[in-house]
């Protein structure tokens, strides 16, 4: 994979379908700095916007990390198992931002506990927020794991 060569791609089909880099970051929900680093080979798309860049763009994900167009009907398996290894990376950093978030909701519940304990006042805002922690444990874990059986 050229960095350099997808950059130039990805340029040059925004510039066929008549999309500025303002509008290319708009579908995506990126900025247009985002787009222009890409284009000049700076940096490469998160591994999230890979399919979605290659839709917009109407190309495949093979041809964007092969940074060219391909003329020839490639091998549909190849494609096939390009997208599943996006997907399962996206599937997988969308799983640690949402245990990542998890960690922070308990540390901050678990903290205002402490600190009601220690301080002997019981904000009604800290305990809606440890109420709502234990909620969202509960539902999110619990209630739909029994759900899954």
């Amino acid at each position: 994979m050229n960095i350099q060569k997808t950059g130039s791609l990805i340029a040059s089909i925004r510039k066929e379908q008549n999309l500025t880099q303002q509008d290319l970051a708009a579908k995506l929900g990126v900025s247009s700095a985002a787009i222009s680093k890409w284009e000049r080979g700076i940096g490469f798309p998160d591994v999230s916007l890979i399919e979605p860049l290659a839709t917009a763009l109407d190309i495949t994900i093979t041809e964007l990390f092969k940074g060219e167009r391909i003329e020839n009907t490639i091998d549909n398996e190849y494609e096939t198992l390009l997208s599943d290894v996006v997907k399962v990376s996206t599937n997988e950093l969308q799983k640690k931002k949402k245990i990542m978030n998890w960690v922070i909701s308990i540390f901050v519940a678990a903290l205002y506990i402490v600190i009601s304990v220690i301080s002997q006042k019981w904000e009604i805002t800290w305990i809606v927020w440890i109420v709502y922690c234990f909620y969202r444990i509960f539902t999110e874990y619990i209630y739909k794991n029994t759900s899954n059986c």
